[in-house]
């Protein structure tokens, strides 16, 4: 009903608050670079051609960015460059003393397949009241029966909701999202998107969904051919930059 919805609204945007809290301490080394990439270039071996060639970037606090190209591109590539998960053919990846990455993954491989939802925030945040667990998991849509159904047994939808959740409770100050509204329903969808609002740090994303980049995205990285090209603004602002239409005033509907 409508006074149990607001209920847990309410307590996962307090505990999201205490996390902030807790994050602003953490963050007392954290620069204000996070992350530079100087003259990078990287081909997988069994191609003779630069996937990334040769860009230079930095990812600031505050930042969010969404990161756009067609299939093949390298959009995942860039994101294991930034994180070290990829090692560069050339280059400088230059991490900021005090910058915790959280890295949400397709293939949700964070998560502990044995456990059940209520289980693996537990393990993660052992601080926490069960009431708080609930209520977190309430949020992400988890039904009764989900909360204490091992995650090895659920839905794709249901793993990757765990996982995000799992993500936005972590002690980290820059997100990097691999399409994270895959198997996600409007709710939460809904719920992901004002999680991020709320969140502290920066944030990169790589997503094909219009709408999700619109709201939580304030400049778009462009990879093409392996270059990288930057617009400020969210996706309707990238979209109308590339038609040469002006910027939409305040109150104005997109129509592309």
């Amino acid at each position: 009903n409508v006074r149990a919805k607001k209920y847990e609204v309410l307590q996962i945007t307090n505990l999201l608050e205490q996390k902030i809290e807790k994050d602003k301490r953490i963050k007392k080394d954290f620069y204000f670079k996070n992350i530079s990439l100087k003259n990078l270039s990287f081909k997988y071996l069994t191609n003779e051609k630069n996937l990334i060639k040769n860009i230079n970037l930095e990812i600031n606090r505050g930042d969010r960015i969404g990161i756009v190209g067609g299939n093949g591109q390298g959009k995942t590539t860039l994101l294991k460059l930034i994180t070290g998960d990829e090692e560069v053919d050339s280059g400088v990846r230059d991490l900021a003393p005090g910058a915790i990455i959280g890295y949400y993954h397709q293939d949700h491989r964070t998560l502990d397949f044995k456990l059940n939802p209520v289980e693996q925030v537990e393990v993660l945040r052992p601080d926490m009241q069960y009431g708080d667990i609930r209520a977190a998991l309430g949020r992400f849509q988890f039904s009764k029966e989900q909360v204490t159904t091992p995650l090895g047994k659920l839905s794709g939808g249901e793993r990757a909701r765990i996982a995000l959740l799992k993500l936005l409770l972590e002690e980290n100050n820059l997100l990097l999202l691999d399409e994270p509204t895959n198997h996600l329903d409007m709710d939460a969808k809904e719920t992901l998107e004002e999680a991020l609002v709320d969140y502290d740090g920066a944030l990169v994303t790589v997503s094909h969904d219009r709408w999700f980049l619109d709201q939580v995205v304030n400049q778009i990285w462009e990879l093409q051919d392996g270059v990288v090209t930057k617009y400020f603004g969210n996706y309707t602002d990238y979209v109308r930059k590339k038609k040469g239409l002006p910027p939409l005033v305040d109150g104005e509907e997109p129509v592309l």
